[in-house]
C-alpha cells in the first residue's frame, strides 16, 4: 500500500479492487459473487457485534467465526473457474459457517438461523438442468436445520442468558437483512434477463 496515499484514496481503490473481484459476465455469477462478498466483509465485523452485546469475555472466542470467512472470500474466484461449483458452495459454505457458529454459541444464540438464507440459496441459484446437483445442495441445508442440539455438544462461548437473548435479536435482524440482500439480487437478476 502506498503510504502517500489519503485514506479515501485507499477506500476507493480498495472498492475498485472488490468491484472487479465480483464482475462476472453472467448476471446471476455476479450476484452470487456480490451476496458471498457480502458475507466476507461482514465476517470480521460479527465478533464486534458480539463483543458490544456479550462483554470481553466472548471476544477470544468469537474471533473464531472468522475463520470461515476467507472460504466466501474465495467464491468469486471459483465462479470464474466454474460457474456450477461456485454457486453450489455458497450455499454449503454459509452452512458450514452456521454449523460452526451454532458449536461456537450454541443454538439458543439464534445463529442457526442463518441456515434460512442458505436454503434459500440452494433453492433459487440451480438452473433447471442442474437438478441433479440443486437436489443434494438443498438436501444437506434442510437436514442441517433439523440437526439435534445434542449432536453439537456445548457450546465453546458461555454467555449470559442476558446476552444471548442480545444475540439472538442480532442474529434474527442479520437474517432478515440477508434475506432481504439476497431477494433484492434475484429480482435483479430478473429485471435484466426481461431486458434481453
Amino acid at each position: 500500500m502506498n503510504p502517500s496515499r489519503s485514506p479515501v484514496e485507499a477506500v476507493k481503490a480498495l472498492i475498485r479492487h472488490q468491484s472487479a473481484h465480483m464482475a462476472h459476465a453472467d448476471i446471476s455469477s455476479h450476484s452470487v459473487n456480490k451476496i458471498a462478498l457480502m458475507l466476507a466483509w461482514n465476517g470480521p465485523l460479527y465478533p464486534l457485534y458480539v463483543l458490544v452485546l456479550a462483554g470481553t469475555g466472548s471476544l477470544p472466542g468469537s474471533l473464531l467465526t472468522l475463520i470461515v470467512s476467507p472460504l466466501f472470500y474465495a467464491i468469486p474466484w471459483l465462479m470464474r473457474w466454474n460457474t456450477l461449483a461456485g454457486r453450489a458452495a455458497l450455499p454449503l459454505v454459509g452452512a458450514i459457517n452456521t454449523v460452526w457458529c451454532m458449536k461456537l454459541f450454541g443454538v439458543d444464540s439464534g445463529v442457526g438461523l442463518f441456515l434460512y438464507p442458505c436454503i434459500i440459496l440452494a433453492a433459487l441459484l440451480f438452473r433447471q438442468r442442474e437438478r441433479w446437483l440443486m437436489l443434494p445442495v438443498l438436501g444437506t441445508t434442510l437436514a442441517l436445520e433439523f440437526l439435534p442440539a445434542s449432536v453439537l455438544g456445548s457450546p465453546i462461548i458461555h454467555v449470559s442468558p442476558e446476552a444471548y437473548a442480545r444475540l439472538t435479536g442480532l442474529n434474527a435482524g442479520s437474517v432478515a437483512f440477508l434475506l432481504a440482500f439476497i431477494a433484492l439480487q434475484f429480482v435483479n437478476i430478473a429485471r435484466l434477463s426481461e431486458r434481453d
